[in-house]
């Protein structure tokens, strides 16, 4: 049996996605696929358009056979920690044999290449943005010139596309994991009927919903309340930056150098959430970074706590929705040849069995979903209620 993994938000699903399960299948001759899934907060700060949950069942609709949720942790950190926590679970479960993603030039060797140079000189690159970093130059134009000391002019090009961005962080840490899985990239369908997840996005945050995203979007439920949803987040933000006050958001992780006080002004400024994080937002930090720091906030992780989950022990595969037809085979798989805990069900009696990083990891995880409940009204403590 041949099983191909694949790294994925679904923010919300759509026709791209699809594509990619398809040309994996296709090019891998897998007979099972596996996606690792964000859960109710994404690697760009954004909300879940729908829960966990809907969205990993929509993905088994659409021809995934197990969706594992990628730990809150690691899910809303930057692309080197989000794509490391994926691919360390995907890795440590022992049945995958290829890790297919998207990208703008689908041309594995050449990422594999970037890969590799950018590892042999990982040191002396981090030296350099470090040092870049004190001058005031944002960390993505630190990174730039960083990685410019290394890599040709074309690799250079390559290596600066998002998507490939992602592609070339899962193959360095399958090489750091010394994985036996193969990475494969495919390059991505940019062809009318394919929008991407932040182009669909921006159409319901600016144009609400209309009957012309049927066609790009798989799962229409997903999609309902979103327009809503950053204004609702918007009052929890709100919330939680005036009760830590200025000296403990110096503690939370990615505030930097006084950012804190930018943070906690303009909260009485800022009339929405779009308002707030334009406001917030300067040349030094990418608006990905601002969302994700607001995140933190919300969800309460610290420098501290980051330091400490960010680890090899946090790794679990906690599962969200799994193929009816092939439940037992698939469970059977798993549950032989992972070396991590396979949860098919959560409950605080189960939790305490679990190791201690594994546990708080869990109730971070937990915490999340209850945010996006509250955000979304909805029920709360979704994660002890779902049936596979």
């Amino acid at each position: 049996m041949k099983i191909v993994g694949i790294v994925a938000e679904f923010n919300p699903m759509h026709n791209g996605h699809k594509y990619l399960l398809e040309k994996a299948k296709e090019i891998t001759g897998a007979d099972m696929a596996i996606c690792i899934m964000s859960g109710n907060f994404t690697q760009a700060g954004n909300i879940g358009i729908e829960n966990k949950f809907v969205r990993s069942k929509i993905a088994i609709e659409n021809g995934f056979d197990l969706v594992i949720e990628l730990p809150t942790i690691f899910a809303t950190a930057s692309a080197e920690f989000f794509c490391y926590g994926a691919i360390n679970i995907l890795n440590s479960l022992g049945c995958l044999d290829y890790l297919c993603f998207g990208s703008e030039t689908g041309n594995t060797k050449e990422l594999i290449t970037i890969a590799k140079k950018l590892l042999d000189n990982e040191a002396n690159i981090w030296d350099i943005i470090t040092e870049s970093l004190k001058e005031g130059i944002s960390f993505a134009k630190a990174r730039e010139y960083a990685i410019s000391k290394f890599l040709t002019a074309g690799e250079l090009e390559i290596s600066g596309k998002s998507n490939n961005i992602l592609g070339i962080e899962y193959i360095k840490s399958l090489i750091k994991l010394n994985s036996k899985i193969e990475p494969i990239a495919i390059k991505r369908n940019t062809s009318p009927e394919f929008l991407s997840s932040k182009q669909i996005r921006d159409i319901l945050q600016n144009y609400s919903y209309n009957n012309m995203l049927q066609q790009y979007i798989l799962g229409s439920e997903q999609i309902l309340k979103y327009p809503k949803l950053n204004d609702n987040m918007y009052e929890i933000i709100k919330y939680s930056v005036i009760s830590n006050g200025k000296e403990k958001l110096k503690d939370i992780y990615e505030v930097t150098e006084g950012l804190e006080n930018k943070i906690y002004n303009e909260v009485s400024e800022s009339i929405s959430y779009n308002d707030y994080i334009q406001n917030v937002k300067s040349k030094r930090y990418q608006l990905s970074k601002i969302k994700r720091i607001l995140l933190n906030i919300i969800l309460g992780i610290t420098k501290d706590k980051f330091l400490y989950l960010n680890n090899n022990e946090c790794c679990y595969a906690h599962i969200l929705a799994i193929n009816p037809s092939k439940k037992s085979d698939i469970l059977s798989l798993i549950n032989k040849n992972a070396s991590i805990p396979i949860i098919t069900s959560l409950s605080d009696d189960k939790i305490k069995t679990l190791p201690c990083i594994v546990q708080k990891s869990l109730y971070l995880d937990i915490k999340a979903s209850n945010i996006h409940s509250i955000i979304n009204n909805s029920a709360l403590n979704k994660d002890y209620t779902n049936k596979l």
